[in-house]
């Protein structure tokens, strides 16, 4: 493959990359608002938000069945110029996510006192964590549809859309945050917030209810519904879907979808249950300073750094979709050789930027001297790992966009799941404490980028 062929694919890809990226980076900007507000309501709050963080991945899971199949066959059959299929891909997806956002909501309220016990979680913040969950639970729909039809806009090559809905939604995320969480009393909670003081003026004429950390669950539901619903209008017009409901459903579709969504769902699944055993059997031994630098240096920094990679992952393997499609295989492999020099690029950059920024940040989300320096040990030991994550998620979209998915739950549950006996001897049996926990997380990190990289090195090299 020769120079020139790379850097016109490496153009191509930088276009559609960049709004991809800034719009996941705006997703993750749901927590971030989050995890920034209900520092006013102290450290059990933010120790809660730490637990919740990592049922809030396994429920995405659930939303990820019709998604990720929703990229493979959407960008496919746009690839392939099969427009009607394309669009039965995506009234299927959509339909699919909002059915089991329905189902989530009806039966997760149930599961939350259950879930806080299995995460070890006591006192002030087992109750943050529930009233947050609950709450979330009830706003479901409005979350798993926003997913689908991100995958759908991408896998017609509309990566613009998405960025410019995410805009929408966590300006006014970040307003409602203020006015649900905290109502008048915003200033004195959160003094430094920019706007704070019109905002809490604005609660005070409009009566807002105070509702506590699950005022910032309901600011998300809203948020993400109100751009969701934007998102759909825009594909209708933009694209000519037709949103009608159609009691009409093709199995034989519905049957690709899952099988395609499956192993990535199951391997989301897998991550967050490692995690909540690691709560219960590593993070339970530990001070809740450190679940509270968990959930801030996860949110935070991972929050900014994985989106850009996500954008990036998501652009190309969007790109490989099309090109495997349309049967053009030096455009697929030029696709992929363009973003694994830009997905590098940035791991690297991410690497710099936690070790630089990992003290001013720390003390811009927390008060608390102890959280702030273990917010510092994730950020610092985490950089090590950031250009494995840039890697492991590029290898993961591409797989996911060429239908090439059964390595990922395997690869990937093997390697989170080995992060538990891992953890636990570093960070207990061998009183590395928070710090053994980190690289446990750094080892395996390493381990899945590889695993990908060679299950799609392979497939590459077949003819």
């Amino acid at each position: 493959m020769n120079a020139a062929t790379t850097r016109q694919a490496l153009s191509t890809l930088c276009r559609s990359a960049w709004p991809a990226a800034l719009a996941y980076l705006l997703a993750s900007a749901y927590r971030i608002n989050d995890q920034y507000w209900i520092q006013g309501l102290g450290a059990a709050a933010q120790s809660a938000m730490a637990g919740v963080l990592f049922v809030a991945i396994a429920n995405f899971a659930i939303p990820v069945l019709a998604a990720a199949g929703a990229l493979a066959l959407v960008a496919q059959a746009t690839g392939a110029g099969d427009a009607r299929g394309a669009a039965r891909a995506s009234r299927h997806a959509l339909a699919l996510g909002f059915g089991l956002g329905l189902l989530a909501a009806a039966l997760g309220p149930a599961l939350v006192p259950h879930l806080a016990r299995v995460m070890a979680l006591d006192g002030p913040t087992a109750r943050a964590f529930e009233d947050y969950l609950g709450t979330l639970y009830l706003v479901s729909p409005a979350l798993f549809v926003a997913p689908v039809l991100d995958h759908v806009l991408i896998g017609r090559g509309r990566t613009t859309a998405p960025l410019v809905l995410q805009a929408i939604a966590i300006g006014l995320n970040y307003v409602l945050n203020a006015l649900l969480v905290f109502g008048p009393g915003a200033a004195q909670a959160v003094p430094d917030a920019p706007l704070v003081e019109p905002l809490a003026e604005l609660a005070r004429g409009l009566g807002t209810p105070v509702l506590g950390i699950g005022g910032a669950a309901v600011a998300t539901g809203l948020s993400s519904g109100a751009a969701a619903l934007l998102g759909l209008w825009w594909l209708a017009r933009a694209d000519g879907l037709s949103l009608v409901p159609r009691l009409a459903c093709d199995r034989g579709l519905v049957r690709r979808l899952l099988a395609v969504s499956a192993p990535v769902a199951l391997s989301i699944l897998l991550y967050a249950l490692v995690y909540w055993a690691l709560f219960a059997f590593v993070l339970a031994r530990l001070p809740d300073a450190t679940k509270a630098g968990l959930g801030i240096g996860f949110q935070v920094f991972e929050g900014v750094a994985y989106p850009l990679f996500l954008g990036v992952a998501m652009a190309a393997g969007a790109e490989v979709g099309r090109a495997h499609g349309a049967g053009d295989a030096a455009r697929a492999a030029a696709t992929l050789r363009a973003a694994t020099w830009l997905c590098g690029g940035l791991g690297l950059l991410a690497t710099l930027a936690f070790l630089a920024l990992a003290e001013p940040v720390a003390a811009h989300f927390s008060r608390d001297r102890v959280v702030q320096q273990e917010v510092v040990l994730y950020a610092q030991v985490l950089a090590l790992s950031q250009l494995a994550v840039a890697g492991e998620t590029l290898w993961d979209k591409v797989l996911v966009a060429t239908s090439r998915t059964r390595a990922i739950a395997w690869i990937t549950g093997l390697w989170n799941a080995a992060r538990l006996p891992l953890s636990y001897l570093l960070a207990i049996e061998l009183e590395w404490g928070a710090s053994g926990l980190w690289w446990a997380i750094n080892v395996t990190t390493y381990a899945k980028c590889l695993g990908l990289w060679l299950v799609v090195r392979r497939a590459d090299r077949r003819p």
